[in-house]
């Protein structure tokens, strides 16, 4: 029964963040309307809104799962039919890269949806990430780039593709008032979020590739 409460909260609650609510303007109230039970019942159970939403957020971002194995589908697909349509040496691994790139920035960019919209328990987890050690981020993501990258690239370059992607795009989230001010940049835009992730993706993938070959 306990179990049963609990998972109605929290897909409740992904519901909401899913349909586009902030989830600093979630009340408990709307939560447990949602879910068909008492407002009571999330503190119960979580302690408060803000660990059920961060409980729901977890499982939206682990819901991206398939996705990362598209965008090594996407490379390895692209590589594949650029073998069989031109003998340019090189031309199956750039192919391979940018078809990868763009799925991989694809799915970035939804992530960071998510983050904006759960704004202050998604840069909860990102603080915790880039200042305790964990490195979960850059370990699928460096997972991901082996099928993306050419295959010169070594295992230290691609890690350091891994950091230095994951880790600034994530430190976007820490320093929003600090990039808005200098660059007048607006990370809630999703246009503008967009820009800043490209230049960074593009740039990093750019020059690995470019050193790699």
């Amino acid at each position: 029964m306990a179990e049963d409460i609990k998972e109605r909260l929290v897909a409740a609650t992904e519901r909401l963040l899913r349909a586009g609510r902030d989830a600093d303007g979630l009340t408990t109230r709307e939560i447990a309307a949602e879910a068909g039970a008492s407002a009571g019942l999330v503190n119960y159970h979580f302690g408060s809104k803000d660990a059920l939403v961060a409980a729901a957020a977890e499982r939206i971002f682990k819901g991206f799962a398939p996705r990362w194995e598209r965008v090594a589908e996407a490379a390895v697909r692209a590589g594949a039919r650029a073998s069989e349509s031109a003998s340019v040496a090189g031309y199956p691994e750039r192919a391979a890269l940018e078809a990868g790139k763009a799925e991989l920035s694809a799915l970035l960019k939804d992530m960071a949806d998510v983050v904006e919209a759960t704004e202050s328990n998604s840069e909860f987890m990102v603080r915790r990430e880039l200042l305790e050690g964990e490195l979960d981020s850059s370990r699928v993501l460096a997972a991901t780039l082996r099928s993306l990258l050419p295959k010169g690239t070594d295992e230290r370059t691609l890690r350091w593709a891994a950091f230095f992607i994951a880790a600034p795009l994530q430190l976007l989230f820490l320093r929003r008032a600090t990039l808005e001010a200098w660059t007048g940049t607006d990370l809630k835009d999703r246009g503008e979020r967009d820009a800043v992730f490209d230049l960074v993706i593009d740039g990093i993938l750019a020059s690995v590739a470019a050193k790699a070959g």
